[in-house]
């Protein structure tokens, strides 16, 4: 079988036009959210009250970032068949694309224990929509060297590959050099991505789904490969698959976000809590922000319409980040400072990219 062309999902399409709040000038701001699954309790809220019902509430948040990225917990095709061996399959029509557009992202990643819920048929015709729409996806595809490929974004000639990768999922999720699927996030693959792509560009973000569900803290595994990543070039790692956000911690510099839990998901779970968002803020000498947004994700009070809390909600919300941080023991919890209702750490004179 002839290896496909190596394909680079590129975006060159201009940042939106928004007030920046802390962004520094000159740089670019990446938001990432957390899990979206559009079943369940999505599906039949859009069925009543339409598409651009659930990021009604947030869309003009989501507007202040230069790109939007989000990781994807169903397939959304026409096509396929439910997993045989999983109790959970997670699957929409394609027309519930117009949700995710309808938000503005611009990225989706991909590498998660339920984008093979309906087979290599429904996942690669989820990578088919959601390009078709304008959302660039890594983390899947038609075999193993395309599925590890990262969206890379670019302004102000600043550009950034965003990675995506997993340890979780079936024996027959993963990519193979000849067959499609997810991106296996054993070590020694993500540092070959890492060193593929730092030669041409600026810095690299990566997103892996890993851990344990409902957990306000990482494994030592997880701590350890998070790190490791870190020391492998990584210049930030976003993770996520808990449901519920985690502790951050700044190693040798650079953030790891254990978990930004969900961002829009149909379930009704009652551990199901709100969440939070993250950004990241680059300028030419390094990272020089992150920022830290609670959402709503109860499901009770805001039914499948997340919104960013601010005042008294959203202090406690980011008040028990810095509490889950501290026993992570980096600086995070005690140089992150409380504006306007967001957690803000400051990087430290950023270097030249090594």
């Amino acid at each position: 079988m002839k290896k496909p062309a190596l394909v680079l999902s590129l975006l060159l399409i201009a940042p939106a036009v928004s007030l920046r709040g802390e962004q520094p000038p000159g740089g670019i701001s990446l938001l990432f959210c957390g899990d979206v699954m559009l079943d369940w309790g999505i599906r039949e809220i859009v069925e009543r009250e339409g598409y651009g019902f659930p990021l009604r509430r947030i869309r003009g948040f989501l507007s202040g970032f230069d790109y939007r990225f989000f990781n994807l917990e169903c397939t959304i095709s026409d096509e396929g068949e439910p997993h045989v061996d999983k109790k959970y399959v997670f699957n929409v029509p394609s027309s519930m694309i117009r949700v995710l557009s309808d938000g503005g992202f611009d990225g989706a990643m991909l590498a998660n224990n339920h984008m093979s819920d309906y087979g290599n048929i429904a996942l690669l015709g989820t990578i088919s929509n959601l390009n078709s729409a304008g959302i660039h996806t890594a983390g899947a595809g038609i075999d193993a060297e395309t599925a590890s490929l990262p969206v890379l974004v670019k302004r102000g000639g600043i550009s950034v590959a965003v990675f995506s990768f997993t340890n979780l999922g079936y024996h027959d999720a993963y990519a193979a050099p000849n067959s499609p699927g997810i991106a296996r996030g054993s070590l020694d693959s993500i540092r070959r991505s890492i060193e593929r792509f730092r030669g041409f560009t600026d810095f690299t973000v990566v997103n892996i789904h890993w851990g344990d569900e409902y957990t306000n803290y990482p494994s030592d595994g997880q701590i350890e490969l998070g790190r490791t990543l870190i020391d492998a070039g990584a210049d930030a790692v976003i993770g996520h698959h808990s449901h519920v956000y985690q502790g951050v911690e700044v190693y040798r510099g650079k953030p790891i976000v254990y978990s930004i839990g969900n961002f829009l998901f149909g379930s009704i779970n009652e551990d199901i809590r709100d969440n939070i968002v993250v950004a990241l803020d680059f300028v030419d000498r390094g990272l020089v922000s992150l920022r830290v947004f609670a959402i709503s994700g109860n499901t009770a009070s805001h039914p499948f319409q997340p919104a960013r809390l601010t005042g008294k909600e959203a202090g406690s919300v980011l008040s028990h980040v810095l509490e889950i941080s501290r026993p992570l023991k980096s600086d995070f919890s005690g140089k992150a400072v409380m504006t306007d209702s967001a957690l803000v750490y400051r990087f430290d004179s950023p270097g030249e990219k090594p």
